[in-house]
């Protein structure tokens, strides 16, 4: 289908955007998961902090739990705890502040590390969220002290989670470099004490806002940097995004063909982020990095009653540009 010009979607995308309708601050519409690796080496001493990693990881959840907005839906995930209830220790919900200190108090640390694992089963969980209720923000917030002992599976997730449009943030505690995981997701800090890793979680929390009130100029030059997609591609992405269960398939496992570990670099043959359920190695045009980060940014906000409106003034559109070329041509 013919590419729209690119000022009016442009404007329907700002006008969908900027309504006061459907932007969001932090709140009912958020969907937090925090993967806490409760290894048994989170039970070490900080070097700048003499306390265990595991104690430094609970305050700075507790402070978290006490400043958030309490409609804020937030689950935590353990990598080796509440085996019971799939590693769920805090199921995603609105936050009951008491109970959920009271847990996070009790924490205890042992085990290994599958971080692979643990971003399927958070991940899954945020898509089938996202299934009924695609107008939120879905992020992954990956609290951690080492490397994957299921280093296999993580990488075969992590391209698959990232395509979805899942925000992926992670935070290395107390470790001597960065982690594997710095190049490879959206943000990454580090912290080597109680203090920088209750900061670390509270920005990243609080970016939600940030995004939510930027306009303006801000919103011309986000979309503008869109360039010229075929509008049908996006339409498609906002009529269904792939909340299918993550699986891996498609995606090569360790490559390093055409990849420098970038979120933006993703392996060959996968299906683009912004075209569910394509085949694996389907002709498409793909997005530059850029493109891709803010189609994620975009679909996270989009409420799915804009929908409708758009297909329409897309149709409208298309049928002026037909009338206007086939002017041209009579002439």
């Amino acid at each position: 289908m013919t590419t729209i010009a690119r000022p009016l979607w442009l404007v329907l995308l700002l006008c969908v955007l900027g309504s006061p309708s459907v932007r969001t601050y932090a709140g009912s519409n958020d969907y937090v998961v925090i993967v806490l690796d409760d290894s048994g080496s989170m039970r070490e001493i900080m070097n700048r902090d003499r306390r265990s990693r595991i104690d430094a990881a609970k305050s700075s959840l507790t402070q978290v739990i006490e400043q958030i907005s309490p409609e804020t839906n937030v689950g935590l995930l353990l990598l080796n705890g509440a085996k019971a209830n799939n590693h769920w220790y805090i199921p995603v919900g609105e936050v009951n502040r008491q109970d959920a200190i009271k847990k996070i108090k009790s924490l205890q640390a042992g085990g290994g590390t599958p971080l692979g694992d643990a971003l399927r089963i958070a991940s899954d969980e945020l898509l089938a969220l996202r299934s009924k209720k695609i107008y939120g923000t879905y992020r992954l917030i990956v609290v951690t002290d080492g490397e994957a002992t299921d280093q296999a599976l993580l990488d075969q997730y992590l391209p698959d989670i990232l395509s979805r449009g899942i925000i992926i943030d992670a935070i290395g505690v107390d470790m001597r470099g960065n982690h594997s995981l710095a190049t490879k997701v959206h943000s990454y800090r580090k912290a080597d004490d109680q203090a920088s890793l209750s900061n670390a979680i509270q920005e990243i929390m609080a970016e939600r806002n940030a995004t939510d009130q930027a306009g303006g100029q801000e919103d011309f030059a986000m979309l503008d940097g869109l360039g010229d997609l075929d509008v049908a591609e996006v339409l498609k992405a906002l009529a269904k995004p792939n909340n299918d269960k993550v699986t891996g398939i498609g995606f090569r496992q360790g490559s390093s063909e055409g990849s420098n570990g970038n979120v933006a670099n993703m392996p060959k043959m996968i299906p683009p982020p912004w075209v569910p359920n394509s085949p694996a190695g389907s002709v498409t045009t793909s997005p530059t990095p850029r493109q891709q980060s803010i189609l994620s940014q975009i679909f996270g906000t989009l409420c799915t009653c804009c929908v409708p409106l758009i297909v329409i003034m897309f149709f409208i559109s298309a049928f002026m540009t037909s009338s206007k070329n086939n002017r041209n041509r009579r002439r």
